[in-house]
């Protein structure tokens, strides 16, 4: 059991419970050992691990993965706001999907117009009248919306704009629309998510803030959950960050207990209906630790030690994909005929929580493998450098940062 340790403004309060983490771990083990329609192939985890090349396996060890591809804000010489913009992102980091419906029409016809021949494309591009013209937004290489084509047809780099309009036309929202857009809204305006700023937020301000041009997936529950940091950080934290992540004491666990505590959003737990049995999944609280350790370099306000390790991964819809495709995660024919044909998984349904369990369970059986390999391999270690920084510890965080990236990779290929 750990204990954490609560300051608010007028007074202290120490509040003894589970740790978040564990009973994370222990709910998912017990379901996904009675599970029926997901299944964990041990054989195809040692196969994986046993693949890895060294590149593969430095990525997946330490906090250096995080933000590869640079879409998060990161003042060094403001932690608390940099801290801020981590819990704001990771607060909302959820339900992308049902924005992919709404642009479902003009993914199709933007495949379609890569089908015509070059001439056509001709025509289109040098805004000719043309039998079957599609809008501007159909133009540039459907695999990449930062590129357009030129009047030979041809593709060519324009740099990439997440927020371009006519790439937005056919891009539904996804993770890096949320970070990229609150960090250019800091960019242009450092106060804008001050607490005090927050608990006013509402949908359609926070839809001008990241400059999305169409409503929000769960846009006003967004909203509220923004509105709820400010106010649990004025409440408990004296407005700051900084304070709820020293409480702390560098405890990985520990911060998950206390986001848990401090933001009801963010308890991210349900009944199985068979049992009545609480499973607990914390994917929002654990990510926010885990990026705080990331975009910190595990150092500073990220240096969680050794404790790191207790965090699981993120139980999304992503990772099982991959999991999947790896053989790693094995459906009955029904839940897998369901999934190909894109029927929705019910919140809180038993199949839902039956697959979250079992892509937790099997990271954690791919952390332990590839823990036992490295222990065996020690010539791997060199291609991770010298000195304490050659020997990082295998995490659950680090691994699933990987198989999300992975997952995004073929985020439109895959069901």
């Amino acid at each position: 059991r750990a204990r954490a340790r609560t300051h608010s403004a007028s007074r202290d309060t120490t509040v003894a419970m589970a740790s978040s983490c564990s009973s994370v771990r222990e709910s998912t083990r017990r379901v996904a050992a009675a599970s029926h329609r997901v299944k964990v192939i041990q054989r195809k985890i040692e196969q994986v691990v046993s693949e890895m090349d060294a590149r593969t396996i430095a990525r997946v060890l330490g906090p250096q993965a995080f933000d590869a591809d640079d879409v998060h804000f990161h003042d060094p010489e403001d932690p608390e706001l940099t801290a801020l913009y981590i819990l704001c992102v990771d607060a909302i980091n959820f339900c992308f999907w049902p924005d992919h419906d709404a642009v479902a029409h003009v993914k199709v016809a933007k495949k379609h117009y890569h089908q015509f021949d070059v001439t056509a494309r001709y025509l289109l591009n040098s805004g000719l009248p043309v039998e079957d013209a599609k809008p501007k937004i159909l133009t540039g290489d459907p695999s990449d919306p930062s590129r357009g084509a030129d009047v030979s047809g041809a593709a060519q780099p324009r740099g990439p704009d997440l927020f371009d309009p006519d790439a937005l036309a056919a891009q539904g929202m996804e993770y890096e629309h949320i970070a990229v857009g609150l960090k250019r809204a800091l960019e242009r305006d450092r106060k804008c998510l001050d607490p005090s700023r927050l608990v006013a937020m509402d949908g359609p301000l926070l839809r001008e803030m990241i400059k999305w041009p169409r409503t929000l997936p769960l846009e006003n529950e967004r909203a509220r959950l923004l509105r709820e940091i400010g106010l649990g950080l004025m409440r408990h934290w004296n407005g700051k960050v900084t304070n709820l992540i020293e409480a702390s004491s560098n405890d990985a666990a520990n911060l998950v207990d206390l986001v848990v505590q401090t933001f009801p959003g963010f308890r991210d737990a349900t009944i199985d209906p068979r049992d009545g049995r609480q499973v607990f999944f914390y994917k929002r609280a654990q990510i926010f630790v885990g990026d705080v350790w990331g975009r910190f370099n595990g150092e500073s306000l990220g240096n969680f030690g050794d404790s790191v390790q207790q965090l699981t991964m993120f139980a999304d819809y992503r990772v099982p994909v991959v999991l999947r495709q790896l053989g790693i995660l094995k459906y009955d024919d029904a839940f897998a005929s369901a999934v190909d044909a894109g029927v929705s998984i019910p919140s809180g349904s038993a199949d839902e929580i039956d697959l979250r369990a079992c892509t937790v369970q099997a990271v954690e059986r791919m952390k332990h493998a590839l823990e036992a390999r490295l222990a065996k391999e020690i010539e791997l270690r060199p291609a991770l450098g010298s000195g304490e920084a050659a020997n990082p510890a295998v995490t659950s965080v680090a691994l699933d940062w990987f198989l999300w990236t992975q997952g995004e990779k073929r985020r439109d290929d895959s069901p």
